[in-house]
């Protein structure tokens, strides 16, 4: 990008664009702390110049710009994942959202509002909460993800089990085009609104989305579970799914997820050796009446106990799951999309690779379908420790590994799961989001080199000789455990 550009769009945004160097460097890296030296053999991560535009308008002088010179553009909001989604790879352009936030409309009659792309669910709870209204579904990363960017990723957590993915509830969404134009999309545009779902800000920008909404619960009920192994764990969570009056959400974690967070003051002793499901419910009082007796009985039918007295404890908890990093220094781990009837299977797994490396492994997810689980796997690491971060990495490709023997795919594609592609999609599936990408950004300026095909470094057979390689060595690193190093 040359020094004429640069200094244009400074003048044109004022203090609200910066080419200067410290604060490009914050833009350098997501909720993934990878050692530059992994990084810089891949993508050219410090853009050329950061704006934080404030409206659509703003937006599209910015993408016009970039589609005329063919400047590389990506869009920053949360940066709440760890897969580079909104790191750049080819310098350029980085589009700050953040600014985009406001609470445009409401409409309580018809229970749809409409807000910028750059507003955290966090905030537009509160926001809808204060007007007897509630959000249908929001990621458990809500106070850092955002509207815009939830959309563009696959869009499912808490609520999806009953309300459906993100994408489900979208009416609309305002975007700028790879060329500059501004379009609202909804189901029946061409292009539709869900070619958006899971595009990772590859086909446009989002600035504004109308969704569904929901009146504000009359009642909530909240029960936890306790089972004494992951094969009961299961049955209770497939007579759950399976209730005519789904909960609102599920969430459950295993022991070495609960002894780290009894460990952390915010489980017991007794649930810290358990396999525990958050069984949560809203509604009218009679639907969360009706709900508690079916929680009893999918309760008994499973064998399993219960421990009601944390329930709400684990409930106001549950935005704060990375509250595990504190035993850190940094967590490694895998997000996988798994079939639910075979969670246990995975788990199982899970605890013999522990067994062998003696990392400290927790797991926890969320119930996201009738048929899906969302899980993440993880174990303590330190960016600083070179060598063992790098087995480290190693070892989540091992997770992954033991994800794919069950039927799961990663969550969320990226930079870092481009390895996996040929799992996650077929063949047909990958080409068909590839003639998208092209019909819509021939040039390929938005957020380049992602999603659709790793780098060479990361060229599967390349990528999966030398992460076994590594993992089958003598672990020089291994986090902690507990207090003591391991």
């Amino acid at each position: 990008m040359d020094a004429q550009t640069v200094e244009k769009l400074k003048q044109t945004f004022g203090d609200r664009a910066t080419a200067d160097l410290f604060e490009r460097g914050f833009y350098e890296r997501d909720l993934a702390p990878v050692p530059d030296f992994l990084v810089k053999p891949i993508a050219d991560t410090l853009p050329d110049i950061i704006i934080r535009p404030k409206s659509t308008e703003e937006v599209a002088i910015i993408v016009k710009t970039a589609a005329e010179q063919k400047i590389p553009v990506t869009t920053r909001a949360g940066g709440s994942t760890v897969y580079f989604n909104t790191v750049c790879t080819r310098k350029g352009i980085v589009v700050d959202i953040n600014g985009m936030d406001g609470l445009l409309a409401v409409d309580k009659e018809n229970n749809i509002v409409r807000v910028g792309a750059g507003l955290t669910w966090w905030k537009l709870e509160r926001a809808l909460n204060s007007v007897g209204l509630a959000a249908c579904s929001y990621p458990s990363s809500a106070q850092a993800a955002t509207v815009g960017g939830w959309l563009v990723m696959m869009g499912y957590g808490l609520g999806s089990l009953k309300y459906g993915s993100v994408s489900e509830q979208v009416i609309s969404a305002q975007v700028v085009m790879p060329d500059g134009s501004v379009r609202e999309l909804n189901k029946t545009s061409q292009p539709p609104v869900s070619w958006l779902a899971a595009s990772e800000g590859t086909v446009g920008i989002v600035t504004e989305v109308e969704l569904k909404v929901r009146p504000y619960p009359e009642s909530q009920w909240h029960g936890l579970a306790e089972f004494p192994n992951a094969e009961q764990m299961q049955d209770f969570i497939e007579y759950a799914v399976a209730l005519d009056n789904k909960p609102f959400n599920l969430h459950f974690s295993d022991p070495g997820c609960n002894s780290l967070r009894q460990r952390l003051g915010m489980a017991s002793q007794r649930a810290a050796a358990a396999y525990t499901v958050a069984f949560d419910v809203d509604g009218s009082k009679a639907e969360t009446d009706a709900a508690y007796l079916d929680y009893q009985r999918c309760l008994q039918k499973a064998g399993g106990g219960d421990l009601g007295e944390e329930a709400d404890h684990e409930w106001q908890h549950r935005f704060f799951s990375l509250v595990l990093k504190r035993e850190g220094p940094s967590l490694l781990g895998a997000e996988i999309w798994l079939p639910i009837h075979r969670l246990a299977d995975y788990l199982s797994d899970v605890a013999v690779f522990e067994n062998k490396k003696n990392l400290g492994l927790k797991s926890y997810g969320h119930i996201v379908s009738t048929k899906h689980a969302m899980v993440m796997t993880m174990f303590n690491a330190d960016e600083r420790d070179t060598i063992g971060y790098i087995q480290g990495l190693a070892l989540v490709k091992k997770l992954h590994d033991i994800g794919a023997r069950y039927g799961g795919t990663p969550y969320g594609i990226g930079l870092w799961n481009t390895p996996y592609l040929n799992r996650c999609q077929t063949a047909e599936e990958l080409g068909e989001l590839k003639r998208r990408k092209n019909l819509l950004d021939p040039n390929n300026i938005m957020n380049p080199g992602k999603r659709y095909g790793p780098p060479l470094m990361l060229q599967p057979a390349l990528f999966g000789l030398g992460m076994d390689l590594l993992a089958a060595t003598t672990l020089i690193y291994r986090g902690k455990v507990g207090e003591e190093q391991v």
